[in-house]
């Protein structure tokens, strides 16, 4: 009775996060990253790789550094171009690719087939965000541009090797057990890792897109995002971005009511 009690809490929790990624998904206009539902259990995000604007990257950590391959064929995510801060921080845990470890599952969930991937886009890198009923936690996969996060290392033969079909072994998806993981938990982790020079907000917002919108389409992109963005706080209050969160939220907030009124009138 206890085995099926946590098996039901199990689903309910995957069911919570598939929910979330439903409405994250319909949601549109952030600066570093897009996003679309493909299927009820799986979130494509497609990040982008480097900041078009002049920024003095100096700070950051290299865009060709190694990573470190495991005995199965992994590699540790403490080389993703993040910065020192960020880099000095993670150096205390390490992040190999599968990640299975915390699971009485045998082998790792594999990805869909390569096929089922979108065009090549050397600008951003593709991710699925996947929530299977019959692995009960969510897991990451790298969909496009595996070459600019995997390196093998100097002191490893050639008989190692990635297999795109393994899971990445994220921060926030190994705490799925422990804490309380959201979907844009997985999604700000991701960006950070992948866009250099990390952003401070990984939610910032593409104030562009929405002003090139339609009044009436507009309205609804601004009220979906100030409840993203609401979602966001209300979960994560102590995190480093909640603050850039919160002052864009004010500013999503005011243009959504201005923009009502303009409606009405």
């Amino acid at each position: 009775m206890a085995t099926q009690e946590r098996e039901k809490a199990a689903k309910r929790r995957l069911n919570g996060f598939l929910a979330d990624a439903l409405e994250v998904g319909c949601v549109k206009g952030f600066k570093y990253f897009k996003m679309y539902m493909r299927g009820r259990e799986e979130l494509i995000c497609c990040i982008k790789n480097e900041l078009t604007v002049l920024i003095n990257v100096s700070s950051c950590s290299p865009l060709n550094s190694k990573f470190t391959f495991n005995s199965s064929g992994g590699f540790t995510s403490d080389h993703l171009p993040i910065n020192q801060q960020e880099l000095m921080l993670s150096q205390n845990t390490q992040q190999k690719l599968s990640g299975y470890g915390f699971m009485d599952i045998g082998l790792p969930p594999a990805s869909p087939s390569d096929n089922e991937t979108g065009p090549e886009d050397s600008k951003s890198t593709m991710f699925l965000i996947a929530g299977y009923s019959r692995y009960s936690c969510p897991y990451v996969w790298v969909r496009s541009n595996h070459e600019r996060l995997v390196k093998r290392s100097d002191d490893h033969g050639p008989t190692t090797r990635y297999s795109k079909d393994s899971p990445l072994k994220l921060k926030s998806t190994s705490a799925w057990q422990e804490k309380d993981i959201k979907v844009w938990d997985i999604i700000a982790e991701l960006v950070k890792l992948c866009t250099l020079p990390s952003p401070r907000n990984p939610f910032a917002l593409d104030l562009e897109y929405f002003d090139a919108l339609p009044l009436q389409e507009r309205i609804i992109a601004l009220g979906a995002m100030s409840h993203f963005m609401q979602n966001v706080l209300n979960n994560g209050p102590d995190k480093s971005y909640s603050g850039l969160v919160s002052d864009d939220l004010r500013e999503v907030t005011k243009r959504h009511f201005t923009d009502f009124q303009m409606f009405l009138q």
